[in-house]
């Protein structure tokens, strides 16, 4: 057989190995946790706070973006009790990747936000945590 055809059948079948028996770590099939942890200002009312995200923020995202569950936590265990967080639950790491590409919102989705008023929801969430709070997170993807 000529050397040629016996590199080449060499580097079809490595190929092959590696894309059969390989397991990429993110297929992107699994949902992506993305946790903000919600630092609140001092002189925030803690009851106001709980009202705001049981009867505003929490009902107004339910179901409003198809692939997205977002919705304002409270820690009642662990290390951290009593501490907020904003959880968005996406479909897969994907549809995350659809939705915010280089952590900036896509244009699509920007304007489900303004038809559907969201920004004044974010806008008033902000206003009860502290400057920056928002910006501290970590997206945990399901292993899939």
């Amino acid at each position: 057989m000529n050397k040629n055809i016996k590199n080449l059948l060499l580097i079809i079948i490595i190929c092959f190995t590696t894309v059969t028996f390989s397991q990429s770590s993110h297929t992107g099939k699994g949902k992506v946790i993305a946790v903000r942890f919600l630092e609140l200002d001092a002189e925030v009312d803690t009851a106001e706070f709980e009202k705001f995200a049981y009867e505003v923020f929490n009902p107004a995202h339910e179901g409003t973006i198809p692939g997205l569950t977002e919705y304002v936590a409270k820690s009642d265990r662990g290390n951290n009790q009593g501490s907020y967080a904003l959880f968005m639950v996406f479909d897969s790491q994907i549809v995350r990747d659809i939705m915010i590409p280089d952590k900036s919102m896509s244009e699509w989705m920007s304007k489900i936000f303004e038809e559907k008023n969201m920004w004044s929801y974010w806008n008033k969430l902000g206003t009860y945590v502290k400057d920056g709070s928002l910006g501290k997170y970590n997206d945990y993807v399901v292993l899939k």
